[in-house]
């Protein structure tokens, strides 16, 4: 088998890991709130999901741009690999701690924070969905984004079937602890198993390939700034729609974008093998990127057909007031879904090119465009509104990045320095490390 071959059939059994593992996580993931909103009063699972996806996007928000690192930096890292993933970890770890004690301390109060429970327990909260989050990133950099998967799947199951043997207890506290619990095993579990592979797999064996200080730090910053920006639209929406019309609605949307969110994750998902295998085989990018391509024009097809198809039954499943009031909402997600797609492939060109400046500034216009239409969207016409705004700003990132996505593919046809080479460097095996420990100077 040629290393073309090779790179081509990792990065699609990965990538086909992930997004089956996406899909039935997904299933499983409103299967959950289904259950969820048949056994528990409205009130504590619209509370519940308000804390769940606050911590889960503050989550995203503390891996501090080091996810993105080790998506494209791992591959090379060599013998460094144990040392900078113990170091990271750390760092993501302390980083949730915080970021969780100040949402709890400048917060919505009264509608997130009603009872000691929450306030004590949510910066653990965000600490372990972190560092759950996290190990995507580092499987996917040490090209085995399958075991990623498994570890999603496995949690997805353990936190069904946790919540459905506690449901006599009908508070939100139950809710959240049936998600937050099983993902820190699935997470150290995880964990364990890559640590070790770092150490024995004949890739990190070889002595590090890195590249100089300036570029890690160029990466890093435009890195963490998209994946803040990011966070930001999941992070807020939520807290206002819970705000803006209570946690009731905040029950309906939240069962709805359950959905709506994991295909959201799975097409972003498809661009992190895409990366981890461009930086590993630099000269197969033209045939990976176009792979690439295709593997997302696909996913973003069925998504839009399974939302317009099995959607309304999902919905269904939870009761009819979900189904009515979440409807409209899946019709606008299964027209912006593919929409998102543009934005998704040229995220995955910019990565490997180590050019992210025009996606940031992009980011930070759809984030305005989401926040703003979702405020005064969710006043007019409910839940709706977020639908309204999210395809206004897809469409609105479609159009200004098709073009230059167009561009890439023409150009690593017949470029074969479209690929950065990594300069040689006299003692860049400790470029990472000098790297995170400027989070500790």
């Amino acid at each position: 088998m040629t290393v073309n071959e090779r790179a081509e059939r990792n990065m699609r059994v990965n990538t086909v890991a992930l997004i089956v593992s996406t899909a039935s996580t997904g299933v499983l993931g409103l299967a959950f709130w289904a259950v969820v909103a048949r056994l528990f009063p409205a009130q504590e699972v619209g509370l519940a999901s308000a804390l769940i996806t606050s911590a889960v996007l503050l989550s995203t928000m503390s891996t501090l741009g080091i996810d993105v690192l080790y998506e494209r930096f791992l591959p090379v890292a060599g013998t460094r690999a144990p040392h900078l993933l113990r170091r990271g970890f750390l760092l993501v770890a302390g980083a949730g701690v915080l970021v969780g004690s100040v949402l709890v301390a400048v917060g919505p109060r009264d509608p997130m924070f009603q009872s000691g429970w929450a306030m004590a327990t949510f910066p653990l909260m965000v600490l372990t969905l972190a560092v759950f989050a996290l190990l995507d990133k580092a499987a996917a950099g040490l090209g085995v984004a399958r075991w990623a998967a498994v570890k999603n799947l496995a949690h997805a199951v353990a936190k069904l079937a946790a919540v459905a043997a506690l449901a006599i207890w009908e508070q939100a506290v139950t809710i959240v602890l049936s998600w937050t619990l099983t993902a820190g095993v699935a997470a150290l579990c995880t964990y364990a198993v890559l640590h070790r592979r770092s150490r024995t797999h004949p890739r990190w064996q070889r002595a590090a390939d890195l590249p100089p200080s300036r570029q890690v730090w160029s990466y890093f910053g435009s890195s963490f700034g998209i994946a803040s920006l990011w966070s930001i639209g999941p992070l807020v929406v939520p807290l206002i729609v819970v705000t803006q019309i209570g946690p009731v609605a905040n029950a309906h949307f939240a069962v709805t974008w359950a959905m709506v969110s994991a295909l959201y994750l799975m097409m972003h998902l498809v661009v992190s093998p895409y990366v981890a295998e461009v930086a590993a085989h630099p000269a197969q990018v033209r045939s990976l990127s176009w792979r690439m391509v295709g593997m997302l024009a696909a996913v973003a097809l069925v998504a839009s057909a399974g939302l317009l198809l099995v959607g309304p039954f999902m919905l269904s499943l939870a009761g009819d007031e979900y189904r009515s009031e979440g409807g409209d909402l899946l019709l606008l997600a299964a027209a912006f879904l593919p929409l998102s797609a543009v934005s998704a492939a040229f995220e995955g060109f910019a990565r490997v090119q180590r050019r992210l400046a025009l996606y940031l500034s992009v980011q930070a216009l759809v984030t305005v465009v989401i926040l703003a239409g979702s405020w005064f969207g969710t006043r007019a016409i409910g839940v709706t509104g977020v639908g309204w705004a999210y395809l206004a700003a897809e469409g609105l990132s479609a159009l200004i990045l098709i073009g230059p996505a167009i561009a890439w593919l023409r150009r690593v046809g017949r470029d074969p320095d479209a690929v950065p080479r990594l300069e040689p460097a006299d003692s860049e095996a400790a470029t990472l490390d000098r790297f995170q420990e400027g989070y500790t100077s």
